[in-house]
């Protein structure tokens, strides 16, 4: 997830992103109330969706890591509408936030998908994570 706040660009790996309907058309992911990625979707109401591709297991690493040690510019790729994304993955997905709920220690985002790019490369398959670790077989 990437999103652009006040304390800047923010950006957390995440290892769950379901859907909730197909009607209207809508995605939630939950994160940390602490965490700065958090703190950005919550400010600037949207956010970036990167599923990322098998051989991309450091990006996931680089951005389950601490706020403090992320950069961006040698993993995104910025759109021309602010939002930016995690170069060459799977799919891109662009969201805007509907509804936000309370779970616990986790905000709750439901998500309206405003655009979506796919990888033309159909031969790649998505990075899995499983059981605590990467699943990197085909």
């Amino acid at each position: 997830m990437t999103a652009r706040g006040e304390e800047g660009e923010q950006g957390a790996t995440i290892s769950a992103l379901s859907s909730v309907s197909l009607d209207p058309l809508m995605l939630l992911i939950c994160l940390n109330r602490r965490s700065s990625t958090c703190r950005a979707i919550e400010h600037s109401g949207r956010f970036g969706v990167s599923i990322l591709r098998q051989s991309q297991e450091a990006v996931a690493m680089h951005f389950a890591g601490p706020a403090k040690d992320k950069q961006f510019d040698d993993y995104c790729i910025r759109q021309e509408d602010g939002l930016f994304f995690v170069c060459d993955a799977l799919v891109q997905i662009g969201v805007e936030v509907v509804e936000t709920l309370r779970g616990g220690t986790h905000e709750i985002f439901l998500a309206r998908p405003v655009h979506v790019a796919m990888n033309s490369d159909s031969e790649v398959g998505p990075l899995l994570y499983y059981r605590g670790a990467f699943d990197l077989a085909s």
